[in-house]
């Protein structure tokens, strides 16, 4: 199933759910903010199963090229995840009286992410020749946040009262949808490489 039709709620539940956190935060409603965050996930895992489901049980519709546009499709998805990441940060660090001293350098950090993986998704698509990335790419990255998520979890860092509070929902949730996202494209490449 193409991307192109739900772009555009994507954005749009991208925008709303940093504008949620930053009202959250500023309204001292910790609830508010962590379902904006969770509830943005689980969007993005919506979609990247809608978008994925057609690849693991193929049709006569579905040509040889499915793997091909669905990791593509993925990496757009795994763009906006990091995309929102940046617009959270920015919009709780720059629009409300709290304060951490790295809510900017991580912003910028996911938006450089969003940016490289938006570079990567236009290369994959020049060269004309439609090869998939290999699905070593996926795994790592899969298991790169995972680490990441253990850590903060496993360090107790939610339970903080420190400025940082919001940061590692941002972390906790956009790193679930990245994670739900490795899988979904690990169970893709899985199914097409047998066929």
């Amino acid at each position: 199933m193409s991307l192109q039709p739900m772009i555009a709620s994507v954005v749009g539940a991208l925008l709303l759910s940093a504008g949620a956190m930053a009202y959250g935060v500023a309204t001292n409603e910790t609830l508010i903010t962590v379902a904006a965050a969770m509830l943005y996930a689980f969007f993005v895992l919506i979609v990247a199963w809608r978008v994925n489901r057609p690849a693991w049980f193929p049709s006569s519709e579905s040509g040889p090229d499915i793997l091909f546009h669905t990791m593509r499709r993925n990496t757009r998805l795994a763009a906006l995840v990091y995309a929102w990441g940046a617009a959270a940060f920015f919009a709780i660090y720059g629009l409300t009286n709290i304060r951490w001293q790295h809510g900017f350098q991580y912003g910028t950090g996911a938006a450089l992410i969003a940016a490289a993986l938006l570079y990567y998704v236009h290369r994959l698509g020049a060269g004309g020749d439609n090869i998939p990335p290999a699905p070593a790419l996926n795994i790592l990255h899969g298991l790169a946040v995972s680490a990441g998520l253990v850590f903060l979890i496993g360090s107790n860092k939610l339970a903080t009262p420190k400025g940082d509070w919001p940061a590692n929902y941002i972390f906790l949730f956009g790193g679930l949808a990245i994670v739900g996202l490795c899988y979904f494209a690990f169970v893709t490449q899985f199914r097409r490489r047998k066929t």
